[in-house]
């Protein structure tokens, strides 16, 4: 299991990391499956219709993230091509990446639309909002360091985590990006960034560091 998401006060979704989607509708007691197959069998299908990468697939998700309604986001193990859900299909649809180096991370923006980041730094915003492979990349000040996590308050603010205790904020939608110096001082990595609404939000990172929202 690598994520699992209360839905209400008795119903849950867990994903695993081969691509299993389960969900429970009696406070965990029972659960169904909601994907037909593992990742592995879809991509054995696909494999002839052109998703780069899809050979070299070693079974399972690097990271997994939900929208708030249900859509779901992956990424390979490898990075080099991500995965869409919605519900009702009856099983994970495989997209070629659109940038030239290896995703890190994928999630959903506030207004429906998908952020991606890359290895070394690199943040991308899709065109538009849904599914896409149509991706712009947006100059952020990551001096040098890995982003590893978004996280949006609002449809107009988002926060942007990383190595080294990297934190960027953007008040205009992500159409750009300034340093919040209130992390250069931890000697951090900054993994995870969650907002539980506009009031309250976390920024996990390693060796216990755990950053609180203030305004």
């Amino acid at each position: 299991m690598v994520y699992i998401k209360a839905t209400g006060e008795k119903s849950a979704e867990m994903v695993t990391d081969e691509g299993a989607i389960y969900i429970t509708a009696n406070r965990g007691y029972n659960w169904r499956a909601a994907v037909q197959e593992t990742v592995s069998a879809t991509l054995n299908r696909t494999v002839s219709s052109g998703i780069s990468g899809a050979s070299y697939y070693t079974g399972t998700f690097n990271t997994v993230n939900r929208s708030p309604e249900g859509n779901y986001v992956a990424v390979s193990s490898r990075g080099n091509f991500y995965l869409t859900w919605e519900p009702g299909q009856p099983y994970w649809q495989p997209h070629n990446r659109s940038v030239a180096r290896r995703i890190q991370n994928m999630g959903w923006r506030a207004d429906g639309g998908l952020w991606l980041l890359v290895r070394g730094g690199g943040l991308y915003l899709s065109k538009g909002t849904g599914i896409t492979e149509e991706f712009e990349e947006i100059p952020v000040q990551s001096r040098g360091f890995g982003i590893l996590d978004v996280g949006y308050r609002s449809q107009e603010e988002a926060w942007a985590a990383g190595g080294s205790g990297v934190l960027l904020k953007t008040t205009n939608s992500g159409k750009s990006w300034s340093r919040d110096k209130a992390a250069d001082n931890i000697a951090a990595n900054l993994y995870s960034v969650k907002f539980i609404n506009d009031r309250q939000g976390f920024v996990l990172g390693n060796d216990g560091v755990l950053l609180k929202y203030l305004g």
